[in-house]
């Protein structure tokens, strides 16, 4: 059987904060205090300039606030409705707009209840309270995902050049059935790369110029990597900006891919060979 990556699935985690040490002291001498019961966390995050608040993400669609070194009664968002949870699929991850202090738009990362499994990105907004989102938001991006429970990808960050990225994964089933991690008229096993704003005609979200396949026939403009089995995870290195991404391998291997900071444009990362 092929190995995955399932996300993270406890019914009850404790969040625990080292406290206590302070000059003369060392980490031995610190104190581990609760903070919170989680259901299912599968990702952390803050606000960019935020030092108060750490952002919790449930599973089941709910994003919980941790401010002042305890978490919050109230969730900051609850979509459970929308969000299709279970095995790997739910809310999987949110990203803050680098202007978020002023805009107030995150974005999320979930799959779908209807269309069943749909990959989907959607755009959220804060409220005048910090620390609660208003409950209504839009659809950026939905990527048909239907036939396979797993394989979701589920990671979307704001790189330095302001676009977003998403890794999403090949769409299930050991061995890549469909080869979409080769097809680039496939937006499934790909790092994907948009702006999200809103076009300029009312597109949902805009292609930047300078991706690889643009205009190229037969292939997706929102392709920026390829060649992706399951990038459950991906992160930008906040110094440097270099991008390193955890592929869930299958049945001998995990993958670790890197790319410096302005490259990986246009490449294959090998899946499925």
């Amino acid at each position: 059987m092929a190995r995955t990556l399932a996300p993270l699935v406890l019914s009850a985690v404790v969040l625990s904060l080292l406290v206590g040490v302070g000059e003369g002291s060392t980490a031995a001498d610190g104190e581990l205090r609760l903070i919170g019961n989680f259901s299912s966390p599968v990702y952390l995050t803050a606000p960019p300039g935020d030092g108060e608040r750490v952002f919790v993400v449930e599973q089941a669609g709910r994003i919980r606030v941790v401010r002042g070194g305890s978490a919050l009664a109230t969730p900051f968002l609850d979509i459970t409705g929308p969000v299709l949870d279970g095995g790997e699929r739910g809310l999987l991850s949110m990203a803050f707009a680098p202007d978020y202090a002023a805009s107030g738009l995150f974005y999320l990362y979930y799959t779908a209840s209807s269309p069943t499994g749909a990959l989907t990105i959607a755009e959220y907004r804060r409220s005048a309270n910090p620390d609660v989102a208003e409950s209504a938001g839009r659809i950026v991006l939905s990527i048909p995902h239907s036939t396979y429970s797993n394989h979701n990808g589920g990671q979307l960050q704001f790189g330095a050049d302001g676009y977003l990225y998403i890794a999403t994964g090949d769409g299930g089933g050991g061995g890549d059935p469909a080869r979409n991690g080769q097809k680039l008229d496939s937006l499934l096993g790909k790092v994907l790369r948009i702006d999200p704003r809103v076009g300029p005609s009312g597109e949902p979200y805009r292609i930047p110029s300078d991706n690889p396949f643009v205009g190229q026939t037969g292939a997706q403009p929102e392709i920026w990597s390829y060649g992706l089995r399951n990038p459950w995870r991906f992160s930008f290195d906040r110094q440097t900006g270099d991008l390193t991404i955890g592929d869930v391998g299958q049945n001998a291997v995990e993958e670790v891919d890197f790319a410096r900071r302005g490259a990986g444009r246009g490449d294959n990362y090998g899946w499925r060979p």
